[in-house]
């Protein structure tokens, strides 16, 4: 590689190295921005998830602890208000009995140890449509477990509080309506009734485990066990003012009865906290009650398609935040979603809030960056070919022009040695008189040739400069290049070949031309064949002429080596020769066909070179037709 070379690529790199680093540097740069800011959504996008959760948790807690506080007589058709003192109104209609205040509960029952299932919809089961079909929903096998939690037996006394306070209001009730039909028994036995006012006391699971382990629980405890193992375990004062026993004693509490206490209240009941069960496809807030070794199952069954629609979907209305809102997707389902986490751990955990990806501010900037920074490379990696081709090509025309000042020199030299030689000859009187016309014919001959050589530099100069302006006036191209080629003749002669084929039409051939460039455009065809084609002399040369369409069409053939395909546009480049070892001593300047094909555009045509049939090159130029005149009228 030259110096000038390896200067010009030091420089297109000092360029673009800069260039490029800090490009990439804003990229970089820009892409960690991204990052981050992705990195900031997704914890925007947990922390959204996170905080609908916690409302779905607290909305669900509150509607526990709502029906935590709901006393055990609730659940029958009628019980006795503590705030009711009059003996007409001894027993109300449980607030259970119309439609759930809470439209996430679907309805509410009570096992009772028997296996008896009471609901506040009829005095007895099976008393009414919709007793019957709450009791079917509970008699279900997936109901098992819930099943199991009761204990005890349904006997007389106070071991069987649990199970007849139910009943005892059923009695009062009808004892009343039997009353006000006029029934004195009923009346009699109305005026004598006494509810117990019952009190309550918050055990935890453990105590309820020992009064069924003493009260020989059923089988179906032991795979009911484990359902419990996560209730809320914790201390607090009951409605009555007594304070529950230790979650790890394992035995129940200790009464305590306030002096203040009514005459007519009763003893006080062991309440375990609500707690969620799911059961199949159901969810059951469930509660055990107990008394004296005998234990009743009270709780609602809430409704999974309410939970599922109208509640979530206001819940995600409400707290979900504008840019992080979710949908709802089955938990097994949630591969598409940028997060996904269960609506409640307990009551839902199938159904999970389905976030998608979280939107990140427009990749204008980034498709900016990256824009520029492929126009950036682009340009560069543009810059640094062309100064390598600027560079190479520099090279190229810098060895073109050394062999061009070699060939010329050594063209110039040759013609000049000739005419100093003869000159001095002449000079000396060394030439014998029968010799002189040859003497004055080769200094005609090589003073013509170097006149033809410095022509042709010269032309190529005023084309590259713009010099030269071709004077077109119309003629006969045919003729012309009949006297172009007699003119040559000798030359041709002179240099071994046989004459010169001539195949012209028998017509003018109208052409706008300039006349002094169509005969150096024939003299350079002429003068490349002569050079190439010199081992194969017999053959002659063949110079044709032919209308072709709007064009008329000048042939140089020859029987030489001919043109390599490759080379056969080249060979009209400046200085450009073809590399072949036969043909490296052959003198010439690369200048010849050159100026060829820039006479021929010049002209409106163009040159080419091909391949002749049967062997050899064939230069063809094309030159437009001259229009026709118009007719006179």
């Amino acid at each position: 590689m030259s110096p000038a070379r390896r200067r010009m690529l030091a420089l297109g790199l000092g360029v673009a190295a800069p260039t490029l680093a800090l490009a990439l540097g804003w990229l970089f740069a820009g892409l960690r921005e991204r990052a981050m800011l992705a990195e900031q959504r997704a914890d925007e996008l947990v922390q959204a998830a996170e905080l609908l959760r916690a409302a779905a948790r607290e909305s669900l807690e509150e509607l526990r602890r709502r029906e935590d506080a709901r006393p055990f007589e609730h659940y029958g058709r009628f019980y006795r208000p503590p705030e009711v003192l009059a003996l007409g109104e001894a027993v109300a209609l449980s607030p259970l009995a119309g439609q759930p205040d809470d439209p996430r509960i679907s309805a509410y029952f009570q096992l009772d140890p028997d296996g008896r299932v009471r609901t506040p919809y009829a005095l007895e089961p099976g008393g009414s449509p919709r007793a019957v079909e709450v009791e079917a929903i509970v008699a279900a096998a997936s109901f098992a477990p819930l099943r199991a939690l009761s204990f005890g037996k349904a006997d007389a006394g106070d071991q069987s509080l649990t199970y007849a306070l139910n009943d005892l209001g059923n009695a009062a009730y009808r004892d009343l309506a039997d009353a006000r039909r006029g029934d004195a028994l009923a009346a009699e036995r109305a005026q004598k009734v006494r509810l117990p006012q019952t009190s309550r006391n918050l055990v935890t699971w453990d105590t309820i485990q020992s009064q069924q382990a003493a009260n020989a629980s059923p089988p179906q405890q032991a795979s009911a066990e484990p359902v419990f193992d996560a209730l809320l375990q914790q201390r607090a004062p009951n409605s009555d003012g007594n304070i529950p026993s230790d979650r790890s004693s394992g035995t129940l509490p200790k009464k305590h009865v306030q002096e203040d206490i009514p005459q007519e209240a009763g003893p006080s009941l062991d309440y375990s906290p609500m707690a969620w069960l799911r059961l199949g496809d159901s969810v059951v807030l469930q509660r055990v009650v107990s008394h004296a070794g005998a234990g009743s199952v009270q709780g609602a069954v809430l409704d999974r398609e309410v939970l599922a629609g109208p509640w979530l979907t206001a819940l995600v209305a409400r707290h979900a935040l504008p840019e992080a809102t979710p949908t709802l997707a089955a938990t097994s389902a949630t591969a598409a979603c940028a997060l996904a986490r269960p609506v409640h751990d307990e009551v839902l955990p199938d159904l999970s809030f389905c976030f998608p990806a979280p939107a990140l501010p427009p990749g204008g900037s980034l498709a900016l960056q990256l824009g520029v920074l492929l126009g950036l490379g682009s340009v560069v990696a543009a810059a640094i070919a062309a100064i390598a081709r600027a560079a190479r090509r520099s090279d190229e025309l810098s060895a073109q022009k050394t062999a061009f000042v070699s060939a010329v020199s050594h063209e110039l030299r040759t013609p000049l040695t000739t005419l100093r030689m003869h000159a001095e000859m002449l000079q000396e009187g060394l030439v014998a008189p029968e010799r002189l016309p040859v003497f004055y014919d080769d200094l005609a001959h090589e003073s013509v040739r170097l006149s033809r050589l410095v022509e042709n530099v010269l032309a190529v100069a005023q084309l590259e400069e713009g010099r030269r302006v071709l004077q077109l006036r119309p003629g006969d191209l045919a003729a012309q290049i009949r006297d172009i080629v007699d003119d040559q003749a000798r030359h041709v002669e002179r240099r071994g070949f046989p004459p010169v084929e001539l195949a012209l039409p028998d017509e003018p051939v109208p052409v706008q031309n300039d006349p002094q460039a169509v005969e150096q455009i024939l003299v350079n065809l002429l003068d490349n064949a002569l050079k190439y084609a010199a081992d194969a002399r017999a053959a002659g040369l063949r110079v044709a002429l032919a209308v072709e369409g709007e064009a008329a069409v000048l042939r140089v053939q020859d029987r030489g080596p001919g043109i390599p395909e490759a080379d056969r546009d080249r060979v009209f480049d400046r200085f450009f020769r073809v590399a072949r070892e036969r043909d490296a001593h052959t003198p010439g300047t690369g200048l010849g066909l050159a100026l060829v094909r820039e006479l021929a555009r010049g002209h409106g045509g163009e040159a080419v070179a091909l391949a002749r049939p049967g062997g050899g090159a064939e230069l063809q130029v094309r030159f437009p037709l001259a229009p026709a005149p118009a007719s006179a009228t």
